[in-house]
């Protein structure tokens, strides 16, 4: 019996060795991608900005933010709805459609019921990489 016991304790340290550079590869591995991926994530380095105050342009602005409860939020305030923003508001003279299409604004686009998958866009991400900065305007 102790003949096993000193078997087992031999092996064992090398089994928990494997076991353990396994799951430190695997950890560092899921960190490198991970923060990979994180700053890879902002794909539009432009900056907007509100040409006036307007209805339009307000949430022109909220859909810039990208974050639908904003937009709900601006269009609450504003008594307007997301028919109205969908299919008459216009930014930088684009319909709601091509304007969250060409920027990537997916979220606000996908609250609004928009389908921006089916458009075609071609962004030059090497431009976009650059800080730009883009005024916005609403239809009046």
């Amino acid at each position: 019996m102790a003949n096993n016991t000193f078997v087992n304790r031999t092996t064992y340290p090398n089994h928990w060795r494997m076991m353990m550079n396994t799951l430190t590869t695997t950890l560092c591995t899921t960190l490198l991608l991970g923060t990979a991926a994180l700053t890879t994530t902002n794909t539009t380095a432009a900056e907007f900005v509100a040409a006036d105050n307007s209805p339009g342009t307000r949430v022109c602005m909220a859909v810039v933010s990208n974050r639908p409860i904003q937009l709900y939020l601006t269009m609450k305030e504003l008594r307007i709805n997301k028919n109205i923003t969908a299919e008459k508001l216009q930014c930088n003279n684009m319909n709601m459609t091509q304007f969250a299409g060409t920027y990537g604004f997916n979220k606000t686009a996908k609250y609004l019921g928009l389908e921006t998958a089916t458009g075609t866009s071609i962004q030059d991400l090497a431009k976009l990489n650059q800080q730009t900065i883009l005024v916005v305007a609403g239809s009046k």
